[in-house]
């Protein structure tokens, strides 16, 4: 009705007048636009089911025949090396050795995580395959006709600007949740950077090259397919990766779908509040996407994980000219590589390496020979078998002798025995690593490994132990490659690219101090925990553990709250009846008694590598070696002690927080020094007369 010029309505079922000025009147003028979508939905279901079943059909039929019937039933063992030899082919021996080990971590986790991650990399797989094929084609479409781009570039606008939950809405009313529909909006997520890093590339094509194959008469297939598409190569890449990012990007959020893999993990442990799946799910789904990434990345595009991350979000919000000035910058800043050799190694270089290679092949026999009797002295901590062994012996490699350490001290003399014999032969043609630098790190390896076994306790209740002669001459193994290292790494003819700052570096002090908290921490937090007495749980607090299963029976909507509340209540037992043995307790190893000193040498190390006793170049990186070797020696303090058990250890029997936390500072201490080792490289030696001198 309407009363003095003012329009005023009633409310429904009531006789109570309405204003315009108030909001319940927005009830009586609702737009039905859900509705409206709701109807055509309805409608499609009906008389299009055979389009989406289309649709649906090539992600089911990879799913089902790719990672369901061929990735999920192949050996770990398998995929592993599959990547290392695909790594090494078509990037660098480097980065495949890389992503095998980081693969291969992802199965140490676990064989569930194994299987979970088997199924993340077979969804992303599946999601940039169906994604490359229709991103190219169309890609390439736009670039060869531009009434195409001007409708398509509206599309990807309008795609950059939509959220990635919206993304879900109609997929799952069209085809429920699960996998297929996740992987279906992971692919469409990942669409926008590949069409148009595509188009940009070949629109990149100099015009003039173009013209020259058509006034050849090549006809335009050949000029798209021999001249646009190789010249459009390193777009077309690019773009392929960043869809592979943003791919690994939306795995945690197609899990709110029914998507399985290691965002179904991540998002199980969120809502259970389960700190140990949270931390190792997501631990395993950073290794995967390092992988893919370093695999599927251009082969001029050295950028971090992070930085590459950035780009592919960056993509789906730029514009194509922004997206055109950063590919042009790129590649203007291309380093323009002259013709050149590194400088022969020096006397004095090449008799330290002697002496450091002699130190390997010391090392190599030490493993060979004894290193412990009657008992299992790492193996024992882990395997009440290995506690009484009278009467036997074990070498460096025997789970119950060096076991990793001793396969650590092998890795690091083949590394050390390497660069000896490259840089007096041909200094540079491996590796820059491959030097008197490297040499340094390995040995302190091979004496920090040697060390952590002569060191450790044999475990509680050992009937009889002896340390072997393999293991003494390993340690004069680790001290002779240092001392030969380091006499080598006086003179050797490195320096930097570009003048080192004459400011300290406070930063890499900070990362000195942490390195030490973390080890100090280390020292009094667990290294084993022995749950062998928490099998059964008491009957109170089974009890208590059925009360609240009942609770979530009669209430659905208490499930993660009274999961959360068992988990605890578990947990809290198991605290209570487990052993503990810490890094300085004497029933544990009592590695400790070696990480901390050796991480505070290592920081004392530090401070004239970051130039608290002055800024000469040569002397900051020598001391940014030593740092370096000793964090390694450190890291691996913790990192063996974990897999060594992991060998051999009974499954309630589990490493602890402390031996992660020790490899955690070594770490930190070790890649303290990596940005300015990174700055220094062998110089050269320039075959172009009129450059005329080393650089």
């Amino acid at each position: 009705m309407q009363i003095f010029g003012q329009i005023r309505f009633e409310k429904a079922g009531t006789e109570e007048p309405v204003g315009l000025l108030d909001t319940a009147i927005l009830d009586q003028w609702r737009i039905p636009f859900g509705y409206w979508f709701d109807q055509m939905v309805d409608w499609m279901d009906l008389n299009v089911g055979w389009f989406l079943d289309a649709v649906k059909w090539p992600f089911s039929f990879l799913l089902d025949n790719f990672v369901n019937s061929f990735l999920l039933t192949v050996s770990w063992f398998w995929v592993v090396l599959f990547t290392v030899v695909f790594g090494a082919l078509f990037r660098a021996p480097r980065i495949g050795l890389q992503s095998g080990f980081a693969l291969a971590l992802c199965g140490l986790l676990g064989q569930a995580y194994w299987l979970d991650t088997m199924r993340t990399v077979g969804m992303v797989i599946v999601s940039v395959a169906l994604c490359s094929l229709i991103g190219i084609p169309l890609g390439v479409l736009c670039a060869r006709k531009d009434a195409v781009w001007g409708v398509v570039r509206p599309v990807m606008d309008a795609m950059q600007v939509i959220h990635s939950f919206t993304y879900m809405v109609p997929f799952v009313f069209f085809f429920s949740i699960g996998v297929v529909p996740a992987t279906m909006v992971t692919m469409i997520y990942a669409l926008p950077p590949l069409v148009r890093l595509t188009n940009l590339g070949i629109r990149q094509v100099p015009e003039d090259v173009v013209e020259a194959s058509r006034a050849y008469g090549a006809p335009e297939s050949r000029v798209l397919i021999d001249v646009q598409l190789p010249l459009a190569r390193p777009a077309i890449m690019t773009g392929l990766n960043q869809c592979l990012m943003l791919s690994i990007a939306m795995v945690g959020i197609a899990a709110i779908m029914g998507a399985s893999g290691l965002g179904l993990q991540v998002f199980r442990a969120v809502q259970n509040l389960d700190v140990g799946l949270g931390f190792s799910a997501g631990f395993a789904l950073f290794l995967v996407s390092v992988v893919l990434d370093r695999l599927s990345q251009p082969e001029d595009d050295n950028r971090r994980l992070y930085d590459r991350v950035s780009a592919a979000v960056r993509a789906r919000r730029s514009t194509d000219e922004e997206i055109l000035s950063e590919l042009s910058e790129r590649s203007k800043n291309a380093e323009v590589k002259e013709v050149s050799w590194e400088t022969p190694a020096t006397p004095q270089e090449r008799k330290g390496l002697l002496v450091s290679g002699m130190g390997a092949i010391i090392a190599f026999v030490s493993l060979f020979l004894t290193w412990g009797n009657d008992a299992g002295l790492i193996a024992g901590h882990s395997r009440a078998d290995d506690i009484d062994l009278v009467g036997q012996s074990f070498n460096g490699f025997s789970a119950s002798g060096g076991s990793w350490y001793g396969i650590l001290i092998f890795g690091a003399a083949c590394f050390m025995l390497t660069a000896a014999v490259a840089t007096i032969r041909n200094p540079g043609s491996i590796s820059k690593w491959m030097g008197a630098h490297g040499a340094v790190i390995s040995s302190f390896v091979i004496l920090s490994s040697s060390l952590t076994y002569l060191i450790a306790n044999p475990a509680q209740g050992t009937v009889a132990y002896s340390d072997g002669v393999g293991s003494y001459l390993s340690l004069v193994a680790g001290i002779l490659g240092l001392c030969g290292s380091l006499y080598a790494m006086q003179t050797a003819p490195l320096s930097p690219h570009r003048p080192l700052s004459v400011s300290i570096a406070w930063g890499r002090v900070l990362a000195g101090i942490t390195a030490v908290l973390f080890v100090l921490i280390g020292s009094i937090s667990g290294w084993t925990f022995d749950e062998r007495g928490a099998t059964d749980l008491p009957p109170e607090a089974q009890a208590e553990i059925n009360v609240l299963r009942e609770e979530v029976e009669l209430s659905p909507a208490l499930v993660a709250i009274n999961n959360s509340k068992i988990s605890s209540l578990i947990n809290k037992y198991r605290m209570t009846v487990k052993t503990i043995n810490d890094g300085i307790t004497p029933n544990g190893a009592g590695l400790s008694y070696l990480a901390i000193p050796l991480v505070i040498i290592g920081f004392l190390a530090l401070l004239p590598a970051v130039g608290v006793f002055g800024f000469n170049e040569h002397l900051r990186w020598r001391w940014s070696v030593i740092t370096s070797g000793i964090g390694a020696g450190v890291s691996l303090i913790g990192i063996g002690w974990i897999i060594s058990l992991a060998r051999v250890s009974d499954l309630q029997i589990v490493t602890g927080a402390g031996a992660f936390l020790t490899a955690l500072g070594g770490a930190a201490l070790a890649l303290s020094s990596r940005s300015l080792l990174n700055e220094f490289n062998r110089e050269k030696v320039y075959e172009n007369p009129n450059v005329g001198q080393n650089v």
